[in-house]
């Protein structure tokens, strides 16, 4: 599997006791949802590798002690800490109204209601510290940043791929070349 068919669930950051267990910090809002999870996918060398779940206990902060079959060892988890785990996208919870994953608005048209005008179609999703940002190609403009705000996402069409927002006077003006 291919790491653009994936999410990162998260990172192992250590070892837990010494039957091989290991320690995941999770990249969740649900941490809850992943408890049944029965494998995972360990980024090892660039490549992701399948292992089976035997065990996935959450712990507070958003970890989990994870015990993958196979990893027996303190030496064997040791191999795995700083490593990404991932899930194919078929494990995300789908999600309704105006939340969406980053990855399934891409190719989506921005509009902004104010004017009722197509701003350009979302090309990435520039996560950027506390301000995540549309990156918007429209005619003539390679590049258009929007700020990804709730207060300003009116609507998500996910049948017309459109994300309706109420953008400010002269945000797009300033992105202009």
């Amino acid at each position: 599997m291919d790491k653009d068919q994936c999410f990162q669930l998260g990172s192992i950051i250590r070892k837990v006791g010494t039957d091989g267990r290991v320690l995941l910090l999770m990249d969740t809002d649900n941490p809850k949802h992943y408890i049944k999870t029965e494998s995972v996918l360990v980024e090892i060398h660039g490549k992701l590798v399948p292992f089976f779940v035997s065990s996935f206990r959450l712990q507070p902060s958003s970890q989990a002690h994870l015990k993958l079959e196979d990893i027996d060892l303190p030496d064997q988890a040791d191999m795995l800490i700083g490593a990404d785990v991932f899930l194919p996208l078929d494990k995300l919870p789908v999600l309704k109204g105006n939340k969406f994953y980053y990855h399934e608005i891409l190719g989506f048209t921005i509009v902004d209601i104010n004017t009722s005008q197509e701003v350009g179609i979302i090309r990435d999703v520039l996560e950027n510290g506390p301000n995540d940002l549309f990156l918007v190609e429209a005619e003539g403009n390679p590049e258009i940043l929007i700020p990804v705000s709730d207060d300003w996402i009116v609507r998500v069409d996910r049948v017309k791929k459109i994300i309706e927002m109420t953008l400010p006077q002269g945000l797009i003006e300033v992105n202009k070349k």
